[in-house]
């Protein structure tokens, strides 16, 4: 099992997709590490052509935020992890924090009471039995902050109570 997965790992960072042998088992981790790495790719043949400037700095930033966030989102909803996902686990932490060193703040919304005129994109909003007030059920898409400037607005699920209008404005308090 160790070595399976061992070599599943290493499998997804360094070789293409077409060359790479035995199917993931780890609940959708393959495709964020497609993701980073294709990142990672573009960036470093991107970086040989064009000048980086402060906005495509921040795009990147943007990006990377998101792709962290997701796998430690994924990794985090696997419960306990074998020793080698656990090592992936504190290089994705130590990214994080990389990220955050440099100015870079990932905010997850989900749990948090939602008001109307917040700086988040509402993807859609659904009755949820137990609620008493509008509250975030789902963040899709973190925010992620530059030096407390807004770089990538959240997507998220809000959760209205009961027999509230789903219809009627989100900037009605509940």
């Amino acid at each position: 099992m160790l070595r399976e997965t061992i070599d599943n790992l290493r499998q997804w960072l360094y070789y293409p997709q077409e060359f790479r042998i035995g199917a993931s088992q780890y609940l959708g981790l393959s495709e964020s590490f497609e993701a980073l790495a294709d990142l990672a790719q573009g960036t470093a043949a991107s970086s040989r052509t064009k000048p980086k400037t402060e906005e495509g700095l921040l795009d990147m930033a943007a990006d990377v935020g998101t792709l962290v966030w997701r796998i430690q989102q994924r990794l985090a909803a696997m419960g306990e992890l074998p020793k080698p996902l656990q090592k992936l686990s504190r290089d994705v932490e130590r990214t994080w924090d990389a990220l955050t060193q440099g100015g870079i703040e990932i905010k997850d919304h989900t749990g948090g009471e939602y008001e109307g005129g917040m700086a988040l994109r509402v993807i859609t909003s659904q009755p949820v039995s137990g609620l008493g007030r509008r509250q975030i059920i789902e963040t899709l898409k973190p925010t992620i902050y530059y030096r407390n400037r807004i770089i990538q607005m959240g997507e998220v699920v809000v959760g209205i109570p009961e027999g509230t209008d789903a219809s009627k404005p989100t900037d009605d308090k509940a």
